[in-house]
């Protein structure tokens, strides 16, 4: 009777669940030149995998579903800023949050400057690795 609960539990839990490999939680800090980089995506890269945090005004973030353990490539990404006094149209019926987004970084005008350079920004150039333990940790952080 014990062997079949055990054994249960083994098959209902499994190594990494059904959906993936094992999960552990991620948080740090992001800093460009040496300042909190605030309003800027984190992601954790492994296979098909990818956990994803942004970065509140002190630079940290926390991912929201964890990153998988062992090696991610991470790419860190922030879009441009409105300039003060800018306003945009968001009164076009049926525009999601992204469009909105996708709206504010084009503002500017049809080249917009990337805050980030494709080192740290673009998933198939980032240099940035981290090895995520299956403890998780609290000070994945990055200075750009």
């Amino acid at each position: 009777m014990t062997r079949i609960c055990l054994l249960s539990v083994l098959v209902l839990c499994g190594c990494g669940g059904a959906d993936g490999p094992p999960m552990a939680d991620v948080s740090g800090t992001v800093t460009l030149s040496g300042e909190p980089l605030a309003g800027a995506e984190v992601h954790f890269l492994s296979g098909d995998f990818e956990g994803y945090g942004r970065t509140n005004a002190e630079g940290r973030y926390s991912l929201v579903r964890g990153a998988p353990v062992g090696e991610c490539s991470v790419y860190i990404t922030k879009s441009p800023e409105m300039k003060p006094g800018e306003e945009l149209d968001t009164s076009i019926e049926g525009m999601d949050a992204g469009q909105v987004e996708a709206m504010a970084a084009g503002a500017a005008g049809d080249e917009v400057e990337p805050i980030l350079p494709p080192e740290f920004s673009d998933p198939a150039q980032s240099k940035l690795i981290f090895d995520v333990p299956s403890g998780g940790v609290e000070d994945a952080d990055f200075k750009l």
